[in-house]
């Protein structure tokens, strides 16, 4: 690629960036949709890691998240040692509460033992907790 086309390159990105800059937050809360197929693909590039999703999943370096769209209560897999900061929290994980705890789970519960490359792309996180309430109502 050549100078000229380089110098192309770069401003497209920047002008992507900038746009993706101002769209504004995506809130599920809000009546917004999320793609379960893609969010099974995020959820493994940024999630499988630490976390299984489906029925019968193990508790890795993080709880199974099996049902756990729409749990009425925090730190309730059984087997798994949360902090005491999440315990109290009373975090119910409705898509909002979702959508604030993929994006930087310090935000929700300030001094979480839980750290991970946020996803800063709403429309990811959409799909993400879309992806989690296909496997809820698989119960």
């Amino acid at each position: 690629m050549g100078l000229k086309g380089f110098v192309l390159a770069s401003a497209l990105l920047l002008s992507a960036g900038a746009a993706q800059a101002q769209a504004p937050a995506f809130d599920p809360a809000m009546g917004g949709s999320g793609d379960a197929a893609h969010g099974l693909v995020v959820f493994k590039a940024h999630c499988a890691i630490c976390h299984q999703p489906d029925k019968g999943g193990k508790n890795g370096v993080g709880p199974a998240l099996y049902g756990a769209y729409g749990r009425a209560a925090t730190a309730s897999t059984n087997g798994f040692a949360y902090s005491d900061k999440l315990k109290a929290s009373g975090v119910v994980w409705t898509p909002d509460k979702l959508n604030q705890w993929i994006q930087k789970p310090a935000t929700l519960v300030p001094g979480v033992k839980m750290v991970l490359p946020p996803v800063t792309a709403p429309q990811d996180r959409a799909d993400i907790i879309a992806f989690l309430k296909t496997e809820t109502d698989k119960k």
